[in-house]
């Protein structure tokens, strides 16, 4: 399954998942939320994500994995990778993030443009799903998945957000 520029009509999420504010500021408006840093022994980089970096070896990415929880529940996944030349910069903040939102840094600077969305429906066999049961959760309770870039004077971040279908129990606040 290729990415899309449209999320499915069917998800009443819809209008959440598209946009491009932060998600994180909303869900601690309406639940306890928890991010957990996922340190993985052998960082696998996804093929997207090489494909956005090309002119960088896999071995110059750097990459943040977190798992996002609200009210114990895990509503999210999400990756976010850079060069790590652009670490040197703005984006070395990322990596003092710990167990905070990325959304901490990226909001509070007004010259970051976000990219419009990608969307992808849940796939067995697809990347993001093997490395959602790689870090021990169920690939099977993934809703959708989204992608976006944020960029910073000419120095991007990918970030792959994989959304489980807790996320639709929340009840959101228009």
């Amino acid at each position: 399954m290729e990415w899309q520029k449209k999320i499915s009509d069917r998800t009443e999420l819809r209008f959440w998942l598209a946009n491009k504010k932060s998600l994180s500021k909303r869900v601690k408006n309406i639940a306890r939320f928890e991010i957990v840093q996922v340190r993985p022994t052998i960082k696998k980089f996804l093929r997207m994500e090489v494909g956005k970096f090309k002119n960088f070896k896999s071995t110059r990415l750097y990459l943040r994995e977190v798992m996002i929880y609200a009210d114990g529940q895990p509503i999210m996944y999400a990756r976010t990778v850079t060069p790590k030349i652009n670490l040197r910069g703005f984006w070395g903040r990322m990596k003092r993030l710990k167990d905070n939102p990325l959304s901490d840094i990226v909001f509070e600077q007004k010259v970051i443009k976000r990219s419009s969305f990608a969307y992808r429906i849940y796939s067995k066999n697809d990347n993001l799903s093997k490395s959602v049961r790689r870090i021990g959760h169920d690939d099977s309770n993934i809703l959708v998945s989204r992608q976006s870039v944020f960029d910073y004077n000419k120095k991007e971040a990918l970030l792959t957000e994989v959304f489980f279908k807790s996320f639709e129990k929340l009840k959101f606040i228009k």
